[in-house]
């Protein structure tokens, strides 16, 4: 099946799956990948759900932690770096997808943006490789900004495509698709190009 995808696509994939922990609750974190990234790659995250009340006093263990380390994203966000044109048209290429499912569109969040930036501009600058280190930061930043937020999901990509090539992308591969056709209601999006003209692309879900 995910050789199939790869021949559809033209690239060879990586695909990851995050399950956190959240402390005083049982969940369970694996990661998987297949496959080998050369110039291009996908990799997303299942939707991952909060179990316990969004306030800390009533939180387990008083936060929520991840196996692996957790890295506080302190990369600047460069705004001649950024790439706002490929983020307008993935956004509006999601909603389109979503719209054939009978899905209601996502609304592009500020906050949610910004951490989609500075982790892809944390990727491109190889300050963490490819994948979803930070994640844990991320959502926990996400609950903050967004009083009742229960969920949050991310994909990312990085390679010289285009927006439709990207979102065609995480259409063909399950994990990616799981977030896009999710029961959410906000988005970030952040695309950003390093020194090697290399695009790299996060995708933030939550509601």
């Amino acid at each position: 099946m995910k050789r199939d995808m790869c021949r559809l696509i033209g690239f060879n994939i990586v695909f990851i799956s995050i399950f956190l922990t959240i402390a005083g609750c049982k969940s369970s974190k694996s990661t998987t990948t297949s496959n080998t990234a050369y110039s291009e790659g996908y990799g997303g995250s299942g939707s991952i759900p909060r179990t316990v009340p969004r306030t800390s006093s009533t939180r387990p263990g008083g936060v929520v932690t991840e196996k692996k380390v957790v890295v506080t994203p302190t990369t600047p966000v460069i705004e001649a770096n950024l790439a706002p044109g490929l983020e307008r048209d993935i956004l509006s290429l999601v909603n389109d997808y979503r719209k054939t499912k009978k899905l209601p569109p996502l609304a592009n969040n500020g906050a949610m943006e910004y951490q989609a930036r500075r982790h892809s501009m944390d990727m491109g600058t190889h300050r963490v490789p490819f994948g979803h280190q930070g994640f844990t930061f991320r959502m926990k930043y996400v609950f903050d900004k967004i009083p009742g937020s229960t969920q949050v999901g991310e994909n990312i990509a990085y390679g010289n495509l285009s927006a439709k090539a990207v979102v065609t992308g995480w259409i063909n591969s399950p994990e990616h698709r799981k977030n896009m056709e999710g029961n959410f209601k906000y988005t970030g999006i952040g695309v950003t190009r390093n020194m090697q003209n290399q695009l790299y692309f996060t995708q933030l879900f939550a509601k």
